[in-house]
C-alpha cells in the first residue's frame, strides 16, 4: 500500500499528499471550522433589527445609526429601501474600531457633506 493521499482539486488535477501532510492539514482545517461555525451560528439565529431596536440597544440615536449605515460607517443590511441590523455586529464595529458609540449631539451628517464637496 501506497503511503499517500490522493485529493482531487476542482480544476481535474490531483494533489499528492504524505500521510502525515494530509492528517495535519485535516486536523488544522477542522480546528479553524470549529472556531469560525458558532459565530455563523449565532449570527444566522439573530433577528435583524431596525434602527429604533438597535439604537435602543446601543445607546445612541436612530438618527445617527441610519446616517451612520448611509454613510457606510457602521455595518448593516440594505432590504430594499429598508435598513436593518445585527446588534453584535455593531457593537463588534465599535470595539474592533477602538471608538465609543457617540453621544446624541454627535451626528455623521455634517461630514457626509463635507466629504461631498
Amino acid at each position: 500500500m501506497s503511503d499517500r493521499v490522493l485529493v482531487a482539486l476542482p480544476d481535474g488535477r490531483w494533489l499528492a499528499l504524505s500521510r502525515e501532510a494530509f492528517e495535519a492539514a485535516l486536523a488544522a482545517g477542522s480546528e479553524a471550522m470549529a472556531v469560525s461555525v458558532p459565530c455563523s451560528v449565532a449570527q444566522a439565529h439573530e433577528p435583524l433589527l431596525d434602527a429604533e431596536q438597535a439604537a435602543s440597544q446601543l445607546g445612541v440615536t436612530a438618527r445617527w445609526l441610519e446616517d451612520s449605515a448611509r454613510a457606510g460607517i457602521v455595518p448593516h443590511h440594505k432590504l430594499g429601501r429598508f435598513i436593518r441590523f445585527r446588534a453584535s455586529d455593531v457593537a463588534t464595529h465599535f470595539a474592533v474600531a477602538g471608538a465609543a458609540p457617540p453621544t446624541d449631539t454627535q451626528s455623521v451628517t455634517p461630514f457626509r457633506r463635507l466629504s461631498r464637496q
